[in-house]
């Protein structure tokens, strides 16, 4: 019973580390990723592209200094779930693939089984994710 308690413990201590780790990652990179996004869709108000410094003043214009984290709230309703997945599914893949291909507890997983438990915790995330991504894109654009 202590065993599953202290898994279950350490289970939920890696989905909220990584879902505030994501959370202040994607908080410190949200005005280019709102600077992109505009450029993208054309939906920054200008007759002609321009280049990123002039949509970064038009949008500081215009909205202030905030309106460059604007649809942050989305960004950040869909990341901490995402790398909350991420961050725990990736110990559970790591762990099944030690078990599938009797590597020993004792020593690091090779770099082919890890590369693979990663790119299976990124497909899980996606897939359970993907409708706040669609949200995201629609609110911040």
């Amino acid at each position: 019973m202590s065993s599953k308690r202290s898994s279950a413990t350490d289970m939920t201590r890696r989905m909220v580390c990584g879902g505030i780790a994501g959370m202040i990652a994607k908080t410190a990179t949200n005005p280019l990723d709102r600077i992109r996004m505009l450029a993208q869709t054309g939906e920054h108000g200008g007759n002609s592209p321009g280049n990123v410094l002039d949509l970064y003043r038009r949008i500081i214009k215009q909205e202030g200094v905030l309106g460059l984290w604007a649809g942050n709230g989305a960004n950040l309703l869909r990341v901490f779930p995402s790398k909350a997945v991420v961050f725990s599914s990736n110990d559970f893949y790591k762990k099944s693939l030690r078990q599938i291909f009797n590597a020993p507890p004792d020593q690091p997983l090779s770099g082919s089984l890890s590369f693979l438990a990663g790119g299976l915790s990124g497909m899980t995330a996606t897939a359970m994710t993907y409708p706040l991504d669609l949200a995201r894109g629609r609110i911040t654009g």
